[in-house]
């Protein structure tokens, strides 16, 4: 299990390495350690809202025991039925699960759509970002954590 506590401070630090990485001018970098930020809140979240009491569920054994656990069997029932549901890197499907989807569409979906393309892979793509777009997607993310936790 990923602790709560864990996930918070993790989201602390991808942001303040974002932070850093934009100071040196490594743009793509911020994005990529940004979007992470913006991953580990939702999974926060999930956390919060499905009562994960021990924190994010890393493997099916870990999830089984939400599964059977009285707080969380009642909020799971027929919405998350595999580890698989939210052991990923898709924010549209962590957003879903999130709980916090329909206030974050409704009232920062500009932010949404600047940053919901971000994905893991990016790592393996040599990209040419602007300062504009990296602070803009960042501040987007900041914003959208904010209201997501």
């Amino acid at each position: 299990m990923i602790s709560k506590k864990t996930l918070r401070e993790l989201v602390d630090q991808k942001l303040k390495d974002a932070e850093v990485l934009i100071a040196n001018r490594r743009y793509a970098s911020a994005i990529y350690m940004a979007g992470y930020a913006l991953e580990l809140a939702l999974k926060l979240k999930i956390c919060q809202i499905f009562k994960f009491a021990q924190g994010f569920p890393e493997n099916k054994a870990e999830f089984i025991i939400y599964q059977n656990s009285v707080k969380s069997q009642p909020l799971l029932a027929g919405t998350i039925t595999q580890i698989k549901d939210i052991r990923n890197h898709d924010l549209n499907k962590l957003l879903f699960y999130s709980g916090v989807e329909f206030r974050i569409k409704l009232n920062y979906l500009n932010e949404w759509n600047l940053v919901v393309g971000w994905d893991p892979e990016m790592r393996y793509k040599v990209q040419k970002v602007l300062k504009r777009e990296v602070v803009s997607k960042v501040t987007a993310i900041k914003t959208l954590i904010r209201n997501i936790l």
